[in-house]
């Protein structure tokens, strides 16, 4: 057949399809003439020991074959970590992937699925991928307001999701906080909660939140992309009930960890003394950076649980602003319009030299810039 006599058709794609926006992500096309400074994923500035790759290249020996679909290893490992049951972990190929799975396992069309006002936006996309409804809980000074959800509950609602440690906030509920929430969500309403930032929580603060997926209405999320530094290889895990874990493996797709990321990540959640070692060393640059921008009129820095800062203006354009100043110099912050905060920017703690020469630019931007003027 010549192919100019072929018809060229475009197949209806699905209301799902036609009405969900691609995902939005950061624009690095920075002049080459400047080196990039990439802060706004959140993903570590430190490289992982060099044991864990031998466990990885190992892995890739055998990439042949398919990968364990149970993940038995991995789970064991997350298992003796954590002193928790492996019977009810579930892997994911990333925290992103067991998001959307718990969300295409647990929501129908007309379902109602509660989120603080200016949490991760993907939360709100896989509410939406399950034709659920989405409600917006008010923060309280960029901090999940329990009375908030409580609320915005009604007979409809099926799930509430939250991060704690927020992003992009970085703000955190300790563990009396989030007892309360479930203890006055209505029993059938599922409680997800996003521990992706957990590690960086600082050690008197923290209590883990695990015991409370006895209940059967909890879920708990944690990721390898941030504290172990695995972001490239795409693995996460949830913990709930053992009937909760069920329904996941349900949907989920068969086999979806990869051989190399499954034996990378068993051999970092072992390795708890780096992690310890890379909190500190995070917590410290982070403190340097907080403490030099404290002073500056223009822009105020919150105190974070997290490896990332967020940056607030005196309005959207003064952020606006400062993203065009620095994205000219090849630095590339997050700007938080898609959660509702036009006026911020959130950075992520990169090496010490990086967030100095981030700091140094933003103190350029508020000497010689006038306020709302773009760069």
């Amino acid at each position: 057949m010549n192919n100019k006599d072929i018809e060229i058709t475009s197949p209806t794609p699905s209301r799902r399809a036609s009405e969900m926006p691609l995902y939005r992500h950061s624009d690095f096309s920075v002049s080459p003439s400047v080196e990039l400074i990439q802060l706004s994923r959140n993903e570590s500035s430190i490289p992982f020991p060099a044991d864990w790759m031998e466990a990885a290249r190992n892995a890739a020996s055998s990439a042949a074959i398919y990968p364990d679909p149970e993940c038995g290893l991995l789970r064991k490992a997350i298992a003796e970590t954590f002193l928790l049951d492996d019977a009810r972990v579930v892997c994911g190929a990333g925290l992103l992937e067991c998001l959307q799975t718990i969300a295409l396992a647990y929501l129908d069309p007309g379902d109602r699925v509660i989120i603080p006002e200016h949490a991760f936006a993907f939360f709100r996309r896989v509410a939406r991928l399950a034709g659920a409804e989405v409600r917006l809980a008010p923060e309280r000074n960029l901090r999940v307001d329990a009375g908030g959800i409580l609320e915005a509950v009604d007979r409809s609602t099926k799930m509430v999701i939250l991060a704690n440690p927020g992003n992009p906030t970085g703000t955190f509920l300790c563990k009396h906080c989030i007892v309360e929430i479930r203890r006055q969500l209505p029993s059938p309403t599922l409680l997800v909660l996003d521990e992706a930032y957990a590690e960086f929580v600082h050690q008197d603060r923290y209590e883990p939140l695990f015991d409370l997926t006895d209940t059967g209405n909890v879920i708990v999320l944690r990721s390898f992309s941030k504290v172990y530094g695995l972001a490239g290889f795409r693995v996460g895990w949830a913990y709930g009930s053992h009937a909760t874990v069920d329904y996941i493996r349900r949907i989920q797709t068969p086999a979806i960890v990869n051989s190399v990321a499954q034996a990378i990540a068993t051999v970092a959640v072992k390795d708890q003394l780096f992690v310890r070692s890379f909190t500190c060393e995070m917590r410290r640059i982070k403190r340097r950076f907080i403490d030099t921008l404290m002073p500056l009129d223009r822009v105020s820095p919150l105190e974070s649980e997290t490896n990332f800062v967020l940056l607030r203006m005196k309005s959207e354009s003064e952020a606006q602003s400062l993203d065009n100043f620095l994205w000219k110099r090849g630095i590339v912050l997050g700007h938080q319009t898609n959660v509702g905060l036009g006026d911020c920017l959130r950075a992520t703690i990169g090496t010490e030299k990086q967030m100095d020469c981030v700091a140094s630019t933003i103190i350029e931007w508020c000497s010689g810039e006038s306020p709302g003027r773009s760069a």
